[in-house]
């Protein structure tokens, strides 16, 4: 990804002065056009916020006085909301809020499998044989054409609150209240099917729940200006101390300090909670939840999202693996500019999901569809400066049913179709980038730099007034340049994240955290990070935290920061072709040089522990980790480093404790038991950790004695050891020497992509 520099941007003295704080705070305001000091006070503080009024929505007026007349008359009222979190939020507001006067008033939510979205007409013509006199739809209806007929047909007026995109036609309702008929410039435009349902209940002054809309809001990726940021800043100041049961319950449940919620805490903990309710089983539990007044039956229903939270994502996992597969087995997919894959195994609770990390991952749109007998559907998820719902509309003739906003849509379409529906799609989105005239590659626009010694909670703190970040006002992003990487681990229960410990030229450390990491791992010692800063509070302990957005790896800069000397001369050879031929002529050029290499017995050399001082260092065998890389460069201090890098071939887990045990039986027959880590670990091309963890492993099996003195020394004895020992302890240490020898290859497999960056860019030279 490429990084383009801070803006450069002249701030006002009187914006400066209003704002206060960092002189970040002011830049990215005054980038974002709000120059004059009372907007960006209105942008930072809500009490400074004048939202605009309900009544500007067309159709607003009518609409009040068709609701007023039904509660007056007692008229039985039907909500029909939606199962996603916006729909679940929405649907519980409008109901929560005119059963709380005294309305006649119950709710439909439709069911994922057998319904979708929207009003589903057959679901419709069971319902109208009850007593219903109005239906107020909420986050759906806008294209429900079939269903607004039906509706019609029996005599029942439908009011939508909606915010999707617009048919082929305006529906044909009794009234429509919907962003899409207001002016694009409008305060309330990018209000999500919660807001709009805020709005509704606003001009009845019925006074609506600001806690239920954050959920809505945020979950539905909503952009967060003008209204839609405001009403969001208010609604966060309603959940830090809402009385809700069902909020509690959940907020207990996803260990959120609920007094400190803050807008990442419902994207990534409570909505995909309640949306696991709405893809996997029935979301009137979720309404039921966000409504009740009963703690006990709160609990009940929270400890049931969690058991569905967890199938939703083993669910995701299961389909982003099969994802991948599909893409390895056919790379030809990634040569369109939207991704389209299909399979008959997947849910579809769990494609919108996968379909949003995958886009992350490649860049580009993706659509994932489930195969079901002749008909297939799914959802979609774009990237920014793609609206993912107008390209569907623009293959709209090859669709069954589709809908959904610029950034995410559900669709469905036959089975035969969707070779024809991906290449027609990546036009449409081809001509959506050349339009907008798109880079080539992905972007990362920086806000500014920072040293590790700014990074701390005064700024953070300072940061947080730009907040709640999201769409249309994403996180400051920070560059933190030249830091050397100490050591990297694993956080999360599985695994799935990292923690980086980094340190800068001052000799100031740092801690980095990399969600979603996976197997990466950064590979060079030396790096520039793109990071965002936010205050964590976790635990109770309120700390700064990076959060890395991306990686610029310095892999040159490695023997540089391992040595200090500033006339060194580095030869590199790792790309070429005859290297056994071109190592002889080294030598002979340089017949003082040593040669370091380790676990390859076809050329002359030296171990680390053989490393002498001299003027040329001839790197053979690639190091297995940095710090052995700086530990040989300081011993031989050389002013001439020529590399080879060769990856010995790595060592299965059984292979190193084999070996790793018959050089200790060597030992305690040829070396009266004496060794050390150092000579253990030349010989095995490995890092003295690794090798400590084989020994232990060792220790426990109790076939010799292993005695490690302070400098590393080790005496061995060939005698058995008995120890009380459990195979789970045995597992641990296996784990830990696995992830070790992971870690070394990993390091050295950076080398063979360097190489291999190195052919390419010969092939194109030549």
């Amino acid at each position: 990804m490429r990084w383009r520099e801070p803006i450069e941007i002249n701030v006002p003295d009187d914006l400066r002065a209003a704002v206060g704080g960092h002189p970040l705070i002011a830049e990215r305001l005054a980038r974002d056009g709000l120059i004059d000091p009372s907007a960006a006070l209105a942008f930072l503080t809500p009490e400074s916020y004048r939202p605009a009024s309900p009544f500007d929505f067309p159709g607003m007026e009518r609409a009040v006085d068709r609701v007023s007349k039904g509660i007056r008359a007692d008229q039985r009222i039907l909500i029909w909301g939606d199962f996603d979190v916006d729909g679940q939020s929405a649907t519980a507001l409008l109901y929560s809020t005119l059963a709380r006067i005294g309305a006649n008033v119950t709710f439909h939510m439709p069911v994922r499998e057998g319904e979708g979205h929207g009003i589903n007409p057959r679901k419709l013509r069971e319902v109208l044989k009850g007593e219903v006199d109005l239906i107020i739809t909420c986050d759906t209806g806008t294209t429900a054409y079939e269903g607004l007929d039906i509706a019609k047909a029996a005599g029942v007026d439908v009011i939508i609150t909606d915010h999707h995109l617009l048919g082929e036609k305006e529906p044909d309702a009794f009234e429509f209240i919907s962003t899409q008929r207001l002016p694009n410039d409008h305060a309330k435009t990018f209000l999500p099917g919660v807001g709009v349902a805020f709005e509704l209940l606003s001009a009845l002054s019925l006074k609506p729940a600001l806690d239920l809309a954050a959920l809505g809001i945020v979950a539905d990726m909503a952009t967060l200006k003008a209204d839609t940021r405001y009403l969001l800043q208010r609604g966060l100041e309603a959940m830090r101390i809402s009385e809700r049961p069902g909020l509690r319950a959940l907020i207990e449940r996803s260990e959120i300090n609920q007094p400190m919620i803050i807008e990442s805490d419902i994207g990534y903990r409570l909505a995909p909670r309640l949306n696991a309710l709405g893809r996997l089983s029935d979301a009137r539990l979720s309404v039921e939840l966000l409504t009740t007044s009963n703690a006990t039956r709160a609990v009940e229903i929270a400890d049931q999202i969690e058991a569905l939270n967890a199938q939703r994502k083993l669910e995701a996992r299961l389909v982003e693996d099969s994802a991948n597969v599909l893409i390895e087995k056919d790379p030809s997919l990634l040569s369109y500019h939207v991704l389209v894959l299909s399979h008959p195994d997947w849910s579809g609770g769990a494609t919108g999901i996968v379909a949003n990390r995958l886009a992350e991952t490649f860049h580009r749109p993706v659509v994932l569809l489930c195969e079901r007998g002749e008909s297939v559907f799914g959802s979609a998820r774009s990237i920014p400066g793609i609206d993912i719902s107008q390209a569907l509309a623009n293959v709209r003739d090859l669709l069954g049913r589709f809908g959904g906003h610029p950034a995410a849509a559900g669709l469905s379409l036959h089975r035969d179709s969707v070779f024809e529906f991906r290449r027609r799609l990546s036009r449409t989105v081809r001509e959506q980038t050349e339009a907008a005239e798109r880079p080539p590659e992905p972007e990362l626009q920086l806000d500014g730099s920072i040293t590790l010694d700014e990074s701390q909670l005064e700024l953070a703190s300072d940061i947080a007034r730009l907040a709640p970040f999201g769409e249309g006002n994403p996180p400051l992003t920070l560059a933190v340049r030249d830091l050397k990487v100490i050591r990297q681990r694993k956080l999360g229960r599985s695994g799935d994240h990292r923690e980086l410990l980094v340190e800068d030229e001052k000799g100031i450390r740092g801690r980095v955290v990399w969600w979603n990491a996976g197997e990466n791992e950064i590979q060079s010692r030396t790096v520039d990070i793109a990071t965002t800063l936010r205050i964590s509070r976790y635990k109770g302990k309120t700390e700064p935290l990076l959060e890395l957005i991306d990686i610029a790896e310095c892999v040159e800069s490695e023997i540089a920061s391992a040595s200090p000397a500033a006339d060194k001369e580095i030869v590199d050879l790792i790309n070429v072709e005859d290297p056994r031929r071109a190592l002889a002529e080294m030598i002979q050029t340089y017949p003082e040089a040593v040669v370091w290499k380790e676990r390859d017995q076809t050329v002359t050399g030296e171990g680390r522990t053989g490393l002498r001082k001299a003027e040329t260092l001839i790197i053979w065998t690639h190091p297995p980790g940095p710090e052995e890389l700086e530990a040989a460069l300081k011993r031989v201090k050389p002013k001439r480093i020529i590399r080879f890098n060769r990856v010995p071939p790595a060592l299965r887990v059984d292979e190193f404790l084999k070996t790793l045990g018959g050089m200790l039986k060597y030992a305690i027959r040829s070396k009266d038991g004496l060794t050390s880590l150092e000579e253990l670990a030349t010989a095995l091309a490995e890092r003295e950790s690794t090798v400590r963890y084989g020994i232990e492993w060792l220790k426990l099996s109790g076939t010799m004695e292993i005695e490690i003195n302070d400098n590393g020394g080790l005496v061995v004895r060939d005698t058995p050891v008995r120890t009380e020992t459990t195979p789970a302890a045995f597992e641990r240490i296996k784990d830990l020497l696995t992830l070790s020898l992971a870690e070394t290859a990993s390091y050295r497999r950076s080398r063979e992509a360097e190489r291999e960056r190195g052919r390419e860019a010969e092939k194109k030279r030549g």
